[in-house]
């Protein structure tokens, strides 16, 4: 491989992952609620028994330090409106949810005006990772979790929310690289 050569797949590589990476950013502020609050998070409800611990890690804590907990005897929650960057891609959503098997409790989540998940006294564990995907609608989404349990707490962690460009956007930038490597290799023989 000659020096010009290096430089080529130096540029491929690099633009390539300059598409790809900001692709999968997590779009959520404060997702893991590592700033100790609810920056970037709007609290509905009732809160007063609402909050972000940093204990560190321990079984109430998912990933990093921190989490939230929700111990409301009447519906509250959060929300946040994300910017997806427009409507016709792939959004990907995943968090993890901790209840306590409390009666009665209850936990749900809509994204873009979509229940996605609704929970009528789930039963006490550990940590259960949930994932959901769909197709965005416009520029921006809201994402809202609401929580009951007067007599404990239900625990969230590692909110994500990716948005991944649409298939024919994808194609698009492949066929572009590869009329990169068509060109390229048309300059090389005729030099």
């Amino acid at each position: 491989m000659t020096k010009r050569d290096s430089w080529a797949m130096g540029l491929v590589l690099a633009a390539t992952a300059a598409f790809a990476a900001p692709a999968q950013a997590n779009l959520v502020t404060n997702g893991s609620f590592e700033t100790a609050d609810f920056s970037g998070w709007i609290t509905t409800g009732d809160s007063l028994f609402n909050g972000v611990q940093c204990p560190g890690a321990d079984d109430s804590v998912f990933a990093g330090a921190c989490s939230a907990y929700f111990g409301s005897g009447t519906d509250s929650g959060i929300t946040q409106t994300i910017n997806v960057g427009g409507a016709g891609k792939t959004w990907n959503l995943s968090f993890a949810f901790q209840p306590d098997g409390a009666i009665p409790s209850s936990f749900s989540v809509m994204f873009g005006g979509q229940t996605l998940l609704s929970l009528t006294t789930p039963a006490a564990g550990g940590y259960m990772l949930y994932e959901f995907s769909g197709l965005t609608t416009g520029e921006t989404m809201t994402l809202a979790f609401n929580f009951v349990d007067p007599v404990g707490f239900l625990f969230l962690d590692a909110v994500s929310v990716t948005a991944v460009p649409e298939p024919a956007t994808m194609a698009m930038m492949g066929m572009g690289l590869a009329g990169l490597f068509v060109s390229r290799r048309r300059l090389r023989k005729t030099a």
